[in-house]
Parts: structure tokens; C-alpha cells; sequence
């Protein structure tokens, strides 16, 4: 009976969080978005490990910044360099010319967070149908459960 309880929490767990997953996307975006265009602006260039962190990134999804280029304009690295991360001048086939404003402006180069949404929905079909898998075998777990626990004598 332990067993059928502790999967039952677990089933109602999972649910919930999806529930609320999807009620508040909205809001967690809009959050996010704050959040990390704030870190951007103030540790972009100063902070090793987070610039490596966001060029890595911004390689991996030939993305700019969080939204777009403008997200670096009060960084320490656009405030030093004066021009942005090569990254936001991305199809250049001639990477060696610096990513001005203008040169920026003019690049077709969306931001990381549209990108990975982007990707995170092309693979929504797949993420959930491994979820509703997961949910079936815990509702057939707890359904035999109950039956061994109803049938024990």
C-alpha cells in the first residue's frame, strides 16, 4: 500500500508541475528575459566563465544575445571594445572585420532565446510524448499495485 501511495504523489507531483508549467509560461519568460539581459549587461566581458558560457551558446545556436544585439550595448565588453560579440555579425563568410553597430544592425542574426524556443518546440511532440509514457507506466504501476495489495490474503 506504501508503494501505491508514494507512486500516487509522485503522479500528482508531475502533474501539477506540468499544470503550472504551462499556465505561467508567460511569465517565466518574461522573468527570464529580465533576468538575463540584466546579467548580460553587467557581466558580459567582466565575468570569464559567463562570457564563455554565452559565446558558447551563441555559437552552438548562431544566436546574438538574449533578444538581439542591443542587449550588450551597456556591457563591460561593448563599453571596452566598442563593438559587439562576433557572434551578432554571424553570416559574415570575412569573420575578421569587427561587429560595429551598424554592421549589426544590418545582420539578419536573431536572438538565443527565440532560437532555443524555437528548438524547444520543434521537440515538444517528443518531450511529451516520453512524459505521457512515464504517466502511463505509473498509472499501471499503481493499478497493480492495488490489485496485489487487494488480493493478498
Amino acid at each position: 500500500m506504501m508503494f501505491f501511495f508514494i507512486l500516487l504523489i509522485i503522479f500528482i507531483a508531475e502533474v501539477a508541475a506540468a499544470v503550472v508549467a504551462l499556465v505561467y509560461t508567460s511569465v517565466a519568460e518574461h522573468y527570464l528575459t529580465l533576468l538575463a539581459v540584466q546579467t548580460i549587461k553587467k557581466d558580459y566581458g567582466s565575468q570569464k566563465d559567463f562570457t564563455q558560457v554565452w559565446n558558447s551558446t551563441m555559437e552552438g545556436l548562431k544566436c546574438c544575445g538574449f533578444n538581439n544585439y542591443t542587449d550588450f550595448e551597456e556591457s563591460p565588453y561593448f563599453t571596452d571594445n566598442k563593438v559587439f560579440p562576433p557572434y551578432c555579425c554571424f553570416d559574415d563568410v570575412n569573420g575578421t572585420e569587427p561587429c560595429t553597430k551598424k554592421r549589426a544592425e544590418d545582420k539578419p542574426v536573431q536572438g538565443c532565446f527565440k532560437q532555443l524556443l524555437s528548438d524547444i518546440r520543434t521537440n515538444a511532440i517528443t518531450v511529451g510524448g516520453v512524459a505521457a509514457g512515464i504517466g502511463g507506466l505509473e498509472l499501471a504501476a499503481m493499478i497493480v499495485s492495488m490489485y496485489l495489495y487487494c488480493n493478498l490474503k
